[in-house]
This record gives structure tokens, C-alpha cells and sequence, in this order.
């Protein structure tokens, strides 16, 4: 997992200097949710995804958790709808985000501002198709269905790509946006 520091919010050492804290990808995604003024998500919490929807709750995030990754992209493209800010529905790779696809079409055909953001697998072995598990390219798939598509590559580019999606799902015609979040993030 990549590592991005960034400085400590804690008082600072006796001598007057800051050690730097870590913070992992699963912190800069929350971040970002909450600097562009998401605060709400919808999930089937699974591996890895369990950590994700922990800490999102720590921090004040609402989070719904569903039964059904379909379902829960569904009410994120409702929430989209009657807020008129995008709603965003987290799944896992692969099954979960085959699952939340038909609600990211669905999004994107009426004009809903949804997000579907997914774990995928590791990109060196899904382009070589090497047979791992879960092995999808989800972009791809995504593409035809979404009114735009994107893949984060580098931890320091979470809130970028949380900021475009965003922006993305609510200018000009609203619709649906996926965001793919390789597992080494």
C-alpha cells in the first residue's frame, strides 16, 4: 500500500518541530469525500472495503450499508438525484463492481449525478492477464455505460480524481462517473 504523509494535527513535539503522520489511501479517499462536501456513501461493506466504511464512520461520514452492491448504487443514484449533488456508492472488485454497474448506467441514461468507485485489481497483472484473482480491467467495462470513467494510479492523485469525478458527474448533463482505485492505493 502506498504511503503519502502528511503533517500531524496533534500538538506539536516539546522542541517546537511536527512529526509527520501517515496516512494511508483509504484516509486520502475519505479527505477527499469530505473536502468536496460528500457526506454520505453507499456500500456493501466487504473485504477490502470493511476498513474503508470503519473509518468513513470514524470520521462522520454517514455510511448505508445494503445487502446488495445493485441496491446500493440505486440509492446512491437517488440521493444523487434529489440532492443534486452526486451520490457515491463504494464497492468491491470485480462481482461487487459488476453488481453496481447496472445502477451506474442507469444514473447516466436519466441524468442522476452518481459516482461508483471500486477497488480493482493490480493493473501490471490485469494487462498482462495473468489469471489473479478477480482479475477485471472495470475501466474498460465501465466506459460504454458512465458519462466519464477514470483510474487513479498514484495515492498523491486520490483527491484529484475524487475532485474530478465529482465535477464530472454534476456539470452539464448530470450522470453517472466511476472511479477505479487499484488495490495498491
Amino acid at each position: 500500500m502506498d504511503i503519502a504523509t502528511k503533517p500531524a494535527t496533534a500538538a506539536p513535539a516539546a522542541e517546537g518541530s511536527r512529526q509527520p503522520q501517515e496516512v494511508d489511501g483509504f484516509q486520502l479517499v475519505i479527505d477527499a469525500l469530505k473536502l468536496n462536501g460528500i457526506d454520505t456513501i453507499f456500500t456493501l461493506p466487504g473485504i477490502p472495503i470493511t476498513d474503508l466504511t470503519r473509518r468513513s464512520q470514524a470520521d462522520g461520514l454517514r455510511v448505508l450499508a445494503f445487502r446488495h452492491e445493485q441496491n446500493a448504487g440505486y440509492a446512491a443514484s437517488i440521493a444523487g438525484f434529489l440532492t443534486q449533488k452526486p451520490g457515491v456508492c463504494i464497492t468491491v472488485s470485480a462481482p461487487g463492481f459488476l453488481n453496481g454497474l447496472n445502477a451506474l448506467a442507469h444514473a447516466t441514461v436519466n441524468c442522476f449525478p452518481m459516482i461508483l468507485v471500486s477497488g480493482s485489481s493490480e493493473r501490471e497483472v490485469v494487462d498482462l492477464q495473468q489469471g489473479v484473482y478477480e482479475e477485471m480491467d472495470q475501466l474498460a467495462i465501465a466506459k460504454p455505460v458512465a458519462k466519464a470513467a477514470y483510474r487513479v494510479l498514484h495515492a498523491d492523485d486520490i483527491g484529484v480524481g475524487i475532485a474530478r469525478a465529482i465535477r464530472a458527474a454534476v456539470s452539464g448533463r448530470p450522470g453517472g462517473v466511476y472511479l477505479d482505485l487499484p488495490a495498491k492505493l
